[in-house]
């Protein structure tokens, strides 16, 4: 007869097992961390594959995604402070996030040209790259730092000093971006093929960005070039500052020195100024078939041909829509310095402080509606400085048109728009200085 006390030792081991397998069983359906750190990080013993800890971490960043993507589950790779040289591009290709410790200023992905001529990432199936400086990647094709499909996301980034090149056209000096991007900064990239040298937006999002310093050029003199800060094939522009782009080539076609939209595509709520295209149209925006502006803020920009500001041509049967728009101080040849306007198409422009009005053209068009718009200087608070928020006494606050998109969102600042009842022209909501007296307790 078996002792009672080893009985219920043999039910408890029983459990025990049944326990242990079961949370074997769920520990290989969750998903794994794993671990990036630089060669001679303290503490550190060696990599050893799957790299799921700091003291077995990866040094190689491709080694440690390609270990991490071993099954579709979700999973996120650490990667420590440091320079990480690429030998190829790291693809990630199913629901993977990659992230930083502790930022883009301490975390660099270096593409390493002229050694090797690839771009560093390379994104789809929900991926999310985070909290990286992106640096000297280079690519024959698109997206010379970052290519990120659709359903994809990058986010905290900053992607400069990358190129993209070919024989024909390359879309995106810096990003090409079908996804998501938020709250990066797109800087001193360039496109040598054509269209979009600091990104190339296709239907993606751009929210919260900063894009500088890009350029898009053709080796030379001719050919045809688009969007030197940014190439809006569809999808939306917000709460972005786009400066500081030129669109280089000389002698030839195309338009925009600070964004190229088109096919739908929106921007709003965003500042475009410093902007210059060479003896094409648009310096701050080029705006082409079915798009829209709302709530921005367009100035100091400079066009070698016409439209130093904004340049819009709707074919028919499209309409390009301009709202609560704020166009000054841009310059441009052959007069038309702020605006013009091309093509047979519809006009829709209202609330805009745009100079001067009778640049609106009524005759030729397949249709227009302007109403309320007006030439008066905006009076920004320091426009030599480049502060283009508006005083108090602006004929641009509390005059623009309310629309439902606004209820909860954030002008440039971060502030809540529509904070008087009627929200501001442009870019920048304005707060009323005073004193709040509270009476009672």
């Amino acid at each position: 007869m078996l002792d009672h006390r080893l009985i219920l030792r043999v039910k408890f081991m029983r459990r025990f097992i049944i326990i242990i397998a079961g949370i074997l069983i769920a520990a290989n359906c969750m998903a794994a961390t794993h671990y990036v750190v630089t060669n001679g990080t303290p503490g550190h013993l060696g990599p050893a594959d799957p790299y799921t800890n700091w003291a077995t971490a990866g040094t190689n960043i491709i080694d440690v995604v390609n270990a991490a993507m071993t099954n579709d589950a979700a999973r996120l790779v650490w990667v420590s402070n440091g320079i990480y040289y690429l030998t190829n591009q790291a693809s990630i290709t199913n629901a993977l996030t990659i992230r930083s410790v502790n930022g883009r200023d301490v975390t660099i992905v270096d593409g390493n040209y002229p050694v090797c001529t690839n771009r560093c990432f390379y994104l789809t199936n929900n991926a999310i790259l985070d909290g990286f400086t992106i640096t000297n990647g280079y690519m024959i094709g698109s997206g010379g730092g970052v290519y990120c499909s659709s359903g994809t996301y990058i986010q905290n980034c900053r992607i400069t000093d990358c190129t993209a090149t070919n024989t024909t056209t390359s879309y995106g000096g810096g990003a090409y971006v079908a996804g998501v991007m938020t709250n990066c900064e797109i800087i001193r990239n360039r496109n040598l093929c054509s269209v979009g040298g600091g990104i190339c937006l296709a239907g993606g999002s751009l929210v919260k960005c900063i894009v500088a310093a890009n350029t898009v050029d053709k080796g030379g003199s001719g050919g045809t070039t688009f969007g030197a800060g940014i190439e809006a094939v569809g999808g939306t522009i917000s709460n972005c500052v786009i400066c500081g782009n030129s669109n280089m080539v000389a002698g030839g076609s195309g338009a925009g020195g600070g964004i190229r939209m088109s096919t739908g595509a929106a921007t709003y709520n965003s500042l475009v100024y410093n902007n210059y295209t060479a003896s094409t149209y648009g310096g701050g925006i080029a705006l082409y078939t079915r798009g829209t502006i709302l709530n921005c803020t367009v100035v100091s920009n400079r066009a070698g041909a016409r439209a130093g500001g904004i340049y819009a041509l709707a074919s028919t049967p499209y309409t390009d829509y301009i709202k609560n728009v704020i166009c000054y101080y841009n310059t441009g040849a052959s007069g038309y310095s702020n605006v013009y306007f091309d093509g047979a198409g519809s006009y829709h422009i209202v609330n805009s402080c745009v100079a001067p009005t009778n640049a609106l053209p009524t005759s030729g068009l397949a249709g227009y509606y302007y109403t309320n718009n007006i030439e008066s200087n905006p009076r920004f608070i320091d426009k030599d400085i480049g502060n283009w928020r508006l005083n108090a006494n602006s004929p641009c606050v509390n005059t623009g048109t309310n629309d439902e998109w606004m209820t909860g969102t954030v002008d440039l600042d971060g502030r809540y728009r529509i904070r008087y009842g009627t929200v501001d022209m442009g870019a920048y909501e304005t707060i009323y200085e005073g004193t709040i007296c509270r009476i009672g307790f």
